[in-house]
């Protein structure tokens, strides 16, 4: 007792004097290694690796030591302790975004609910965790996946050979491609013995007795659970031989580890099979002996284990009535949603008809009265001279070049000239023989329009009267208007054919063959 108190005195003192060159992946893996052996030892190196963690800010670490203490509390049967330490692991490791930690964390909580007998929680943990670190291909993603299919075994019963056997050879598989030999080595210990227990179940001895033999080649002395694991599986070989001498030959020998270690969930298990195999033997004593011990083994736990089943059913009663509350909120928003977007498309629906509306009295306007054309609207390019001096807006001009260029007008609306692309007021001087001042004032004062409005209020009044006549025309694309009638682009055509008509070309259209 002395020895442990100064141990532990020791460990304290190192943990302050070097907290920070603390070996954390060092000392983790010495208290796993220890949790097989002597758990209680493993919690004392875990207790300062936990002040060590939070001294110098390593959650992963922290997250790792709960998962530890978690497996330590459930070798030993406490139910709760597992379950609490395990969500401790679980929400440090989610809170810092650690996938292994919750991989680890739904493995242990899993475990355990199948130990309580939970097996759809168990099941969806165990996902959960394999999820978590589905694409892990590190030594640490080998060894967490191995560890999680070796879980699922719990699952299963005797009759589901398959997939026990599915599971356990995907545990092998896992823990061979993991570099670190002796890590390798100790977790297919756990791996073989599983097969070779399966293999028991079904009858199939020599291929478990095979697997036993791997096993304990690989287990060390000082190895303790493991170890109490094998010799318990042969045990269970030997009882489904009907070798009931042999099968407490080894059941004994666990027996003696477990009960030197504290491994209770381990004894619970050894117990009741010991009970069995001296009923085999007809030996009254040890069968009254054994049943007893497992009787007081299991009274020993069976308020702890109520607990976690308790605070498990409850946590999950907890999160319905959370995700309850939350999806009230979420309906009573949706619902307020829905009313503002059904008001909204009200509004929407209200002013397209409107603006339908509105697009047919306009467009029923222009196909029996035609197009009313714009005000006149200053043009610099006709108002100034080169020099910039303004032209005056009363020029004069002969009656005769009036005339001329009048006719000229005429002629070039008849041939629609106006269409072409590069129509402008010095080409159609040129054209006519006049100078750009006299035809400007001619154009305004006859047409009320300056050279440009001109321009574009024949060609949008030329297409309207072609989408209004030819009905061809209305399923011609914009662009093909816009070309037609010497726009340079269809954004071009658009601006203009709204600006004179209200309309965009589109909406006309289709105004125009619902009234026609």
């Amino acid at each position: 007792m002395e020895k442990k108190i100064i141990f532990f005195l020791f460990l304290i003192l190192s943990s302050l004097l070097f907290s920070q060159n603390y070996d954390f992946e060092g000392q983790y893996k010495y208290a796993r290694s220890l949790s097989s052996k002597n758990p209680d030892s493993s919690e004392i190196v875990l207790n300062i690796m936990i002040d060590s963690a939070r001294r110098n800010n390593q959650p992963n670490y922290l997250a790792k030591a709960y998962y530890l203490k978690s497996f330590n509390r459930y070798l030993k049967s406490d139910a709760k302790g597992t379950l609490d330490l395990a969500e401790k692991a679980l929400k440090i490791s989610t809170d810092n975004n650690y996938a292994p930690g919750k991989a680890l964390a739904f493995r242990m909580q899993g475990t355990q609910y199948a130990k309580l007998g939970l097996l759809k929680e168990a099941s969806e943990s165990l996902n959960k965790g394999l999820s978590e670190i589905k694409n892990e291909n590190t030594d640490e993603g080998h060894e967490l996946k191995g560890m999680i299919y070796n879980s699922f075994l719990i699952l299963f019963n005797q009759n589901e050979y398959q997939q026990k056997e599915s599971y356990s050879k995907n545990a092998v598989r896992e823990f061979r491609q993991i570099n670190n030999i002796p890590r390798r080595n100790e977790l297919l210990i756990s791996a073989y013995t599983n097969l070779g227990y399966s293999l028991s179940e079904v009858k199939k001895f020599d291929k478990a007795k095979a697997f036993f033999v791997k096993a304990l080649a690989l287990v060390g002395n000082d190895n303790h659970y493991l170890k109490s694991n094998i010799l318990h599986d042969i045990g269970f070989s030997f009882s489904q031989q009907n070798k009931p001498d042999s099968a407490v030959f080894y059941y004994q020998k666990s027996l003696k580890i477990a009960d030197q270690y504290g491994f209770n969930e381990k004894k619970i298990e050894i117990t009741k099979n010991l009970e069995e195999a001296y009923k085999k033997l007809g030996d009254r004593t040890n069968v009254q002996k054994y049943k007893l011990e497992n009787l007081e083994l299991k009274d020993s736990i069976s308020y702890n284990q109520k607990m976690a089943v308790n605070k498990t059913l409850n946590q999950k009663k907890e999160n319905f009535d959370e995700q309850l509350t939350k999806s009230y909120s979420l309906s009573k928003g949706l619902i307020a949603t829905c009313l503002i977007l059904l008001l909204v498309l009200g509004l929407v629906i209200f002013n397209i008809i409107s603006l339908r509306k509105k697009h047919k009295k306009t467009v029923a306007q222009i196909y029996q009265q035609g197009i009313t054309p714009v005000a006149y609207e200053e043009d610099p390019q006709e108002t100034e001279d080169p020099s910039g001096n303004s032209v005056p807006a009363d020029i004069k001009i002969s009656p005769e070049a009036e005339e001329h260029i009048l006719k000229g007008l005429k002629t070039f609306e008849e041939n629609l000239d106006f269409n072409h692309k590069n129509i402008s007021r010095y080409n159609l001087s040129n054209t006519l023989n006049v100078n750009t001042k006299y035809l400007s004032a001619v154009i305004r004062k006859h047409k009320n329009f300056n050279f440009n409005q001109y321009i574009n209020h024949l060609r949008i009044n030329y297409i309207v009267d072609q989408l209004k006549n030819e009905p061809q025309y209305r399923k011609y694309k914009i662009n093909h208007l816009a070309e037609i009638t010497g726009y340079s682009s269809h954004s071009a055509f658009s601006l203009e054919f709204k600006k004179i008509t209200g309309m965009h070309p589109s909406a006309f259209i289709k105004a125009l063959g619902e009234i026609s």
